[in-house]
Order: structure tokens, then C-alpha cells, then sequence
């Protein structure tokens, strides 16, 4: 999918989430991603909670070897490297699929999805 044609997508939701899926096509990629933010996002609030700085490096180890691990078999860098809006859109990415598995629909997700022929 070309850059620019996601780009000159109107609406900011559409658009980021069309960026982040377009780095994330693979299945297997989008798997390690569904385990690997949310060990990401709950080790920090944990660790933070907990005050243990072990927590937050073991789950940030384990969470970012997961995903990185996705995009080996991807063959691509992660998508933060290039866009800090991944940072957002990562956690929305797992977010929107794990609700659609329970049958909630979001349109921009379905848009994004219908444009990149996915």
C-alpha cells in the first residue's frame, strides 16, 4: 500500500489505524502484538503500582522481544521507529480486535481495512 494513499485518508482514526495495520499484515506479526502490548501496558502500571522496577524491565523485555520477534517474521521494523503515533495506535490496534472478537464494530477500523483491501 502506497504511503501517500493512506495519507491523503481524511480522518485521523482511519488514517493512523490504515498506517499501523499496513505494517502489520502478517498474522502471526498482529499475534505477537495481541500478547506482547498488553504484557507491555500491565507490567508498567503494575510495576509502578507495585513501585518495582522489576516488573516494568521484565515485562518490557518479554513484551518487546514478543513484538519483535512479529516483526522478524513481518520483515519490517516496528512501526514506532518511523511513526510515534504507534505508540498510541499500537494499543488501539489490540484494543479493537480483542472487542471485535466479543462482536463490537468500529468503522473507522472497518474503513481503514476496506482501503487497504484487508
Amino acid at each position: 500500500m502506497d504511503a501517500e494513499r493512506i495519507a491523503a485518508i481524511d480522518d485521523v482514526w482511519t488514517r493512523e489505524f490504515a498506517y499501523y495495520l499496513n505494517e502489520h499484515r502478517h498474522p502471526l506479526n498482529r499475534l505477537t502484538h495481541l500478547f506482547g502490548i498488553p504484557i507491555l501496558v500491565v507490567s508498567g502500571i503494575v510495576g509502578i503500582a507495585a513501585l518495582s522496577w522489576r516488573i516494568v524491565v521484565a515485562g518490557q523485555v518479554i513484551g518487546w522481544a514478543i513484538q519483535i520477534l512479529g516483526h522478524r517474521i513481518e520483515g519490517n521494523r516496528p512501526a514506532l521507529l518511523r511513526r510515534k503515533m504507534s505508540f498510541v495506535m499500537g494499543p488501539v490496534m489490540v484494543g479493537v480486535e480483542l472487542l471485535e472478537r466479543l462482536g463490537l464494530r468500529f468503522a473507522f477500523a472497518e474503513r481503514a481495512r476496506r482501503i487497504l483491501g484487508v
